[in-house]
């Protein structure tokens, strides 16, 4: 039993100087120009040091950082010293003694980050007269009492300008910054202050004001349960110099006590008198991320204030807090929102704002609506999204990006002609037909990433009235007036259109490739501008023009080879066509002049077969034989008789159907004189149809108003369709619509064809 405890006391022993010999054989340290990085503190530095970094560093269950570590002489030279202990546990401790960095007389930034129990002497920071930076990130289990305690005095880091306090006493309880804190800082010139990633219980706002000197509060990724505003802060003028950044920060119920996050018909009657009201005060206000819970939504929300007051803040930040929807109007008459020059929106997926907030904000000079859905906005209310800019005259650059926007209103732009800066990248345009030759100090305009595929006349014309020139990724020429503006100074106008579409696969784009390919190349660049060719291959723009000319050329001597044959074609077929009337033509008045000699000599041989019933009679000889007879003999030029009529040539003793056969057979055209009573005689109607069998040209003579029902489908199809003799009726007196002449031509005609 004895030996077994001796064995298991030797390989404890024999762990624990394992452990200690390999700490001291992998003691390290590494020299970079003039930092210095160990895992330890060494007791001499080499010369021409400035800067130690002692990170990971190894440690005892308890470690004292002493000023006996900092004696030698090139210690005294270190102008910055961060030491990091994240190896260590929550078990161990490290300890701040006395007057620990007395012999740092050089030393500006301190900086210790340590995951273990940090202890520090209330006298720890006494003699770091030149330290101007104290960090202590992520020292997630110092408490903050006792750091207010190392830091309360005048001879206490007196210098002190930056201090931070990320991650502080993290895994514990939360933070008190109450005006105990701010007093221990008063008689120091801080002027930034670091809260971020902290757990505040209270924050107590009013308090800053004893840091005269502050201008930067950083608060983002803090988690606050309350925070304490007087109206001190603001008369004193102090919080107009700040900037306020809580980008991401929690919110707990204690100040987000909002049961709704939708809006809507309701009238905030004085804002001056809300809790947050002081961020309307600092110089810069971020709140970038800060969760309300769901998407933010204003319906006719009305702003005002019973007290006139004016903002002091320059920039307002508000990316990521999910606002889907703003409609507020402002009351711009007693609420002076004219300090603010920089409002950031982006990346909401804004889809709805009312321009009426912008209408306040006479002196905005820089707009960030990027990465959001403004289209949405600009599809259900063009008249509204037209009007975006018209107030905003001292405005410099308005970013658009990323807003689906398919098209821009021509005058969107009108009201804001101090623009320099125009940011429409990664929209859905496809033209540019909103005005900007009135911009006279614009020097960027960004339309990268778009849809453009062929720039149309109106662009052109557009891009045109800026005097721009293209280069591979930007149109840029020199312009006359430099603009005063300290963010955006440029002797260059410039357009950025990478990232579109072009086209250069017809000869339809050659205007467009030739504008976008024009200018001179100043600088080389890798990624230079390229269109869409035939085959979809893609061409750089320095090539694009010549292989649409060879497009455009080949084009034109398809068309040219395709009029020519059209044109040969055209004579051939015209040629052809005018033979075939001339043979024709000749051909009839050949037909006409054999008829017309045939009717002089042949004696049985007539012009027209006169077809009419026995009721007809009186009217037949009284109306229509002499006339046509006497027509038809002038035409001929012959004295024998040219019409047909049965009672007269009809041979006696013969078969009448016969007889009827053999003289329409020795007739040229058969003409009959339609009547209701001719519709109804068997012995007429058969007449008719003997012709038509023979292919004789038959012409209808109407006698008067004929019931159309009454005749066979034959006669009904030649009543509708062919020239007709029409006899009009007036009270027993019959009057031809058409001259002889016309007739007697016409059978003549008829009788060629």
């Amino acid at each position: 039993m004895i030996e077994r405890v001796c064995i298991l006391i030797f390989i404890l022993l024999y762990v624990l100087l394992y452990n200690h010999a390999d700490a001291v054989v992998n003691s390290t340290c590494s020299l970079s120009k003039e930092t210095l990085t160990c895992n330890y503190i060494p007791e001499e530095i080499p010369d021409g040091v400035s800067s130690v970094n002692i990170k990971e560093f190894i440690m005892e269950t308890e470690f004292d950082i002493q000023n006996e570590l900092f004696q030698s002489k090139n210690w005294k030279k270190v102008k910055y010293l961060n030491f990091e202990d994240h190896l260590a546990s929550s078990h161990s401790l490290l300890r701040l003694n006395s007057m620990t960095f007395i012999h740092l007389q050089k030393l500006e930034a301190l900086r210790i980050s340590c995951s273990s129990v940090f202890e520090i002497d209330p006298n720890a920071f006494k003699g770091l007269d030149n330290v101007k930076s104290l960090d202590v990130t992520g020292c997630i289990r110092l408490s903050l009492d006792i750091l207010m305690k190392a830091l309360n005095g005048s001879d206490k880091i007196p210098n002190l300008e930056q201090l931070t306090l990320s991650k502080l006493h993290y895994v514990r309880t939360g933070l008190n910054m109450n005006k105990t804190f701010f007093m221990c800082l008063a008689g120091k010139p801080l002027k930034k202050l670091d809260l971020s990633r902290t757990h505040m219980t209270m924050f107590d706002f009013n308090s800053l004001t004893d840091l005269s000197n502050l201008t930067i509060v950083n608060a983002s990724r803090a988690v606050v349960d309350d925070f304490e505003f007087r109206p001190e802060a603001i008369q004193s003028g102090w919080v107009s110099r700040v900037d306020i950044d809580i980008s991401y920060i929690a919110l707990t119920s204690g100040i987000n006590q909002f049961q709704s996050n939708t809006f809507a018909n309701i009238n905030i009657p004085d804002i001056a008198k809300a809790k947050a009201k002081c961020f309307l005060y600092a110089r810069m206000l971020n709140i970038t991320g800060i969760n309300f819970g769901t998407e933010i939504l204003f319906y006719n929300t009305k702003v005002g204030s019973v007290e006139s007051f004016k903002t002091l803040t320059k920039q307002v930040v508000l990316r990521k807090i999910n606002l889907k929807r703003f409609d507020v109007r402002i009351d711009c008459d007693n609420i002076d929102l004219s300090s603010i020059e920089l409002i950031d929106l982006a990346e909401n997926g804004i889809e709805y704002f009312h321009p009426s907030l912008l209408y306040c904000l006479r002196g905005l000079q820089h707009l960030d609506f990027s990465s959001n859905n403004l289209n949405a906005m600009r599809e259900d209310n063009v008249e509204l999204f037209g009007q975006f800019l018209n107030r905003s005259e001292e405005l410099q650059s308005i970013n658009l990006a990323s807003n689906q926007l398919a098209d821009i209103p021509e005058d969107f732009f009108e009201g804001s002609k101090n623009l320099m800066v125009i940011n429409l990248s990664g929209n859905k345009l496809t033209q540019v037909h909103f005005k900007l030759h009135h911009l006279q100090y614009l020097s960027l305009i960004d339309l990268s990433d778009n849809g453009i595929k062929i720039l149309d006349s109106i662009t052109m014309k557009q891009l045109d009235s800026l005097g721009l020139d293209l280069e591979p990724n930007i149109i840029n020429v020199v312009t006359k007036k430099t603009t005063s503006s300290e963010s955006y100074t440029s002797d260059n106008r410039q357009i950025r259109m990478k990232g579109n579409p072009f086209l250069c696969d017809t000869c339809d784009t050659l205007s467009s490739v030739r504008w976008l390919a024009s200018a001179t190349i100043t600088e080389s660049r890798t990624d230079n501008l390229t269109c869409k060719g035939e085959g979809d291959t893609d061409i750089r723009l320095a090539d694009a023009v010549e292989c649409v000319q060879g497009i455009c050329e080949r084009k034109m001597n398809i068309i040219v080879l395709t009029i020519t044959s059209l044109a040969v074609i055209t004579i051939c077929v015209s040629s052809a066509v005018f033979i075939y009337l001339k043979r024709k033509r000749i051909l009839k008045q050949k037909r006409r002049k054999n008829i017309t000699e045939l009717l002089r000599e042949d004696e049985a041989y007539f012009a027209v077969f006169l077809s009419s019933c026995n009721e007809d009679d009186d009217f037949v000889k009284e109306n229509v034989i002499g006339p046509l007879n006497e027509g038809l003999q002038q035409l001929v030029r012959t004295d024998r008789n040219l019409v047909c009529l049965g009672d007269f040539e009809f041979r006696v003793g013969r078969y009448v159907h016969n007889e009827s056969l053999r003289c329409i057979e020795q007739c040229a055209v058969f003409l009959c004189v339609v009547s209701d009573s001719y519709c109804n005689s068997r012995y007429c109607v058969e007449e008719f149809n003997q012709a038509t069998q023979m292919f004789k040209p038959v012409i209808l003579m109407i006698k008067g108003d004929v019931d159309v029902d009454l005749m066979t489908p034959a006669m009904q199809q030649l009543f509708r369709y062919e020239v007709r003799m029409l006899w009009e009726d007036n009270n027993g007196v019959y009057r031809l619509k058409t001259s002889w002449e016309n007739v007697c031509e016409s059978i003549l005609d008829v009788a060629t064809n």
